[in-house]
Parts: structure tokens; C-alpha cells; sequence
């Protein structure tokens, strides 16, 4: 008797019946998506949706009784490689629930799920969550469970019921016209006045061996068990690349938020499966008839959540103005980091929250500095907001470097650190200041308050070797009160004052 443990093997099949037609109309809202649309393959309707279907377009129609019967119906000649991109992105996308995730060409994915029940909490909740995420991508798959890989994908183009039992009973009523087998063969076995695959399984091996070759009798061993059926499981790149379709060009950027939340909502399922962020977003706008355009999103730290790349992706589309037509859009993301490990509230819901030594405040002071240079950045461009770190040089122009944001500055031994007081602000060139009586004069007499101090610039670099340079800084204030970083040459004297910075 087969025990119904979880550890045992248990496949589970994501079989897409519509996957031609979704990857073109998955991009579509609610209300467009009621528009008839079909896919063309050699003249011919293959696939449709429930608008066409109302209107009386059926499968193996040509384009002019579908246009008979509606001039409204949207037709698109079937793309394989398309198909192809999509499963594979989807096969990614899955790997969110399993690391045994196999690709069955051309429209089936088998996920290998015993081990992972627990902790989904069952079967039931793990099919529900793996569809209402794939509707909300644009996709409804027929599944189907069962414990091997090839009765798992029988069940779901059949739309039969989940076997968590015996293989060969749960197949027997089954159709054979349902076998994944040529055709050939499948008219062979018609012939002979087998119909069910309970008829098939009773007939000799040897026989069905010598009749259909040695592929079909593995077939049926692989089918009910009696043979293993090792699977290739997909090895998940770190890249992330989806792309939506229009059913007519885009000439307005409002019709582009639907599709760019869907394109997010499966960058971050994506990412959520493997507990990474990211910091940087690719967008493309395409046409057909005119170059790509492409725009970037930055961030500060790496983040896995559509309510803060949203909102940045808008600021940075916004400023997108050279482009008229656009026909689809993709998202591509190739730079990921581990998410932040942070601890929640213990506490928290109750009148004990916020007394168990997390440091809410800080998160909450972080989380509003990210943001702020999000914004910025969307707004301003990338560079246009850093953070500074010190950098171990005398030089006052080299001992600092900007970073990015987010980006944790080198560490710097204490003895490098200088002691004497920097301004915050340096000019890039220094500027001449007027002199009189040999006293540096600014709107008024400097009164020199700190210093001297000297700095010999760079006698170890050779960019400086040739012209060795000594200065003598001083700490001054202006009639206003402003605080001021003074100086003047000692190599070579030239009698001039100079200023640098400015503390207030």
C-alpha cells in the first residue's frame, strides 16, 4: 500500500493550454482583455480567448470567417519563440516553491513538491498560492498531481482529479487519445479497439515491445512507476528578464502602469524565492518601427517590493519624452544582493510591542534616508545623490571619495584620521583672495583664528614629484561671521592667499 507521506515523491504539473495566446495578452487590464483576440498558425485559428469564442470563431478557422463573423477580432500570428522565452521565464519563476523544477516542452512544467508540502501547509493551499500568483502574471494553468512526472502531466491535460494513490488505477478510465505518444501509434491503438489506458496496461509488455518499439513500453513504465524518471531541473541564472506585449500601439504613458506592475509583481516573486533584492532596475520601451528606449531606476540599498519600484519607475518613465509609439515593454534585472536580514517586533500586537530591544527607530530613520535618495535619484539622474568616505591622504582634495548610497565606506585607522577640523564644503579650484597689508581680505580683514597648519601636497606622487607643494592652512572669520579655510603657498611664495573651504 502506498503511504501518503509527504516526503514520498509527488509531481505537480503547471500545463498552459493558452500559453500562445497569454503571452501576447497577459499585458492587457481587465477591461481590454474582454476585446476577441486568436492566435494564427499557418492561416489557421489555434487559439482563442472567451470573447472570440463568444462570437463563434472556433479552432482551425481561417482569418476571413473570424472576420466574418466580427471586424473587431485582433489576430496574432503564433510565435514559438516566444513561447519558449516565456516558459522558460516561468520555470524561474516557479522555482520560488522547489528547487525541482523540469521544463516540458512546449507547454508544461513539472515540479517535483513532496518535500516542500509542509511547508506550504498541504497540497491544497500550495496549488491555490501557485494559481492565484500565475493569474496575477497573466496566466491560468490546469494542474495536475500525481507521483510520477508523466502521470502528473496526463492529470493536467486531462483536468483530472490529484492522485496522491496508486498510478496505474488512478489512470485507468483515462483516454488514450490523452497520452503524450505519437500519433501513430495513438491511431494503432484505436484500430485495435483500445480506448482507455486501463485496456492498454492489460495488454503483454512483450507484445506492446514488439507491435511499438522499445520507446513506448519505457513510455508506460515511466508512466505508472515501474521505471524510474530522472528530470532535468532547470539551474536558475541570477538574471531576470519578462516582457509584455500590446494588442495596438501605445501612444500615452498611462496605459504602461497595468503592465508595469505586473512586470514587478514577477520580478519580486521572482526574487522572493530566492531571498534577494536588487538596486537597480533595466527598462526598454520597444517599437517595431523605431530604436529601443531604454530608462534605469537606482537605489540606495537592494529592496524586494513593488511599492517602492513603482512609484521610482513612474518619476523615471515621466521623464522619458522622446518616444511616440510603443508596442511593448520589458523588465530586465542582472545585479542582485541578499536581502537585509531583519528581525520583527516580538512583541508586536500586543501591549508588550516595542519592548523587546529592537530598534524600531533606527529601521524606521534608514527606511526614510533610502527613500530620500530613491527620489532623488529618480528625479535628478543616477551620481546625483552619494554618500562621502574618508580616505587616508593629507591632501584635503584627496581625502575623501564619494560612494554610493547604501555602500559601506573603507575603514580608515584611527592615526590617519586627522584631528584638525575640515569644512564640510571644499571648492574644486581654490580662489584667489585679495591681500592687503600681506592680510587675506574677503568683503573685509580675515581675522585669522586657528593655524598654521602646514601640508606638503603629494612628495610621494608622481603626478606631484615634479612641482612638490607646501601650504599653510588657517581657520578664519569673515565680518559676517562665516567660518572660512584660508591658506597660502610656502613652495613656492607667491604672497597670495587663497580660499579653500567654507565650515559655516
Amino acid at each position: 500500500m502506498t503511504s501518503n507521506s509527504p516526503e514520498e515523491p509527488l509531481w505537480l504539473c503547471l500545463y498552459f493550454p493558452q500559453l500562445p495566446l497569454e503571452v501576447f495578452l497577459r499585458g492587457l487590464s481587465a477591461e481590454d482583455a474582454d476585446k476577441p483576440a486568436v492566435v494564427v498558425e499557418r492561416a489557421r485559428v489555434c487559439r482563442l480567448n472567451a470573447a472570440a469564442i463568444d462570437l463563434g470563431i472556433l479552432p482551425g478557422n481561417n482569418m476571413d470567417t473570424a472576420y466574418t463573423l466580427s471586424e473587431h477580432v485582433i489576430a496574432f500570428e503564433r510565435d514559438t519563440q516566444k513561447e519558449t522565452r516565456a516558459l522558460s521565464q516561468l520555470a524561474g519563476w516557479a522555482y520560488q516553491f522547489t528547487p525541482n523544477v523540469s521544463i516540458k516542452s512546449p507547454d508544461s512544467l513539472l515540479l517535483e513538491v513532496g518535500g516542500c508540502l509542509r511547508l506550504f501547509k498541504g497540497l491544497a493551499r500550495l496549488k491555490t498560492l501557485i494559481s492565484t500568483r500565475l493569474a496575477n502574471h497573466g496566466y491560468e494553468p490546469c494542474i495536475g498531481v500525481s507521483r510520477t512526472p508523466l502521470a502528473a502531466l496526463y492529470h493536467a491535460r486531462s483536468r483530472l482529479d490529484d492522485n496522491l494513490g496508486d498510478v496505474a488505477g488512478a489512470l485507468s478510465p483515462g483516454r488514450i487519445e490523452a497520452l503524450d505518444v505519437d500519433d501513430v501509434v495513438a491511431k494503432s491503438l484505436a484500430q485495435m479497439g483500445i480506448c482507455t489506458i486501463g485496456e492498454l496496461l492489460r495488454l503483454p509488455e512483450s507484445g506492446l515491445t514488439r507491435r511499438f518499439g522499445v520507446y513506448f513500453s519505457d513510455y508506460l513504465a515511466r508512466l505508472v512507476g515501474r521505471k524510474p524518471d530522472p528530470r532535468k531541473y532547470i539551474q536558475p541564472e541570477p538574471r531576470f528578464h519578462s516582457e509584455i506585449s500590446f494588442l495596438s500601439d501605445i501612444t500615452d504613458k498611462g496605459p504602461l502602469l497595468f503592465p508595469i506592475r505586473r512586470l514587478l509583481g514577477e520580478l519580486c516573486d521572482y526574487m522572493l524565492g530566492r531571498q534577494l533584492g536588487t538596486s537597480y532596475l533595466s527598462w526598454k520601451l520597444m517599437h517595431r518601427s523605431h530604436p529601443a528606449r531604454s530608462f534605469s531606476v537606482y537605489l540606495a540599498n537592494a529592496e524586494n517590493d513593488p511599492a517602492i519600484f513603482l512609484p521610482l519607475t513612474q518619476l523615471r518613465l515621466d521623464q522619458v519624452t522622446d518616444v511616440s509609439e510603443i508596442d511593448s515593454i520589458s523588465l530586465t534585472v542582472n545585479r542582485f544582493s541578499p536581502l537585509r536580514a531583519e528581525s520583527g517586533d516580538l512583541f508586536h500586537g500586543t501591549s508588550f510591542a516595542g519592548k523587546d530591544g529592537t530598534n524600531n527607530d533606527s529601521r524606521s530613520a534608514r527606511a526614510n534616508t533610502d527613500h530620500l535618495f530613491n527620489m532623488l535619484n529618480a528625479r535628478l539622474g543616477p551620481g546625483s545623490a552619494f554618500g562621502l568616505s574618508i580616505v587616508s591622504d593629507h591632501r584635503p582634495e584627496k581625502a575623501w571619495r564619494p560612494v554610493r548610497i547604501g555602500q559601506k565606506p573603507l575603514p580608515v585607522p584611527y592615526d590617519d584620521v586627522d584631528e584638525n577640523p575640515r569644512p564640510i564644503f571644499l571648492l574644486n579650484t581654490p580662489r584667489a583672495l585679495n591681500v592687503v597689508d600681506g592680510e587675506p581680505c574677503l568683503d573685509g580683514r580675515l581675522v585669522l583664528l586657528r593655524g598654521p597648519e602646514r601640508i606638503d601636497f603629494g612628495w610621494w606622487d608622481q603626478q606631484t614629484l615634479s612641482k612638490p607643494i607646501g601650504r599653510d592652512y588657517y581657520i578664519a572669520r569673515q565680518r559676517s561671521g562665516a567660518l572660512l579655510w584660508v591658506f597660502h603657498h610656502l613652495i613656492p611664495p607667491d604672497g597670495r592667499w587663497y580660499l579653500h573651504g567654507i565650515f559655516s
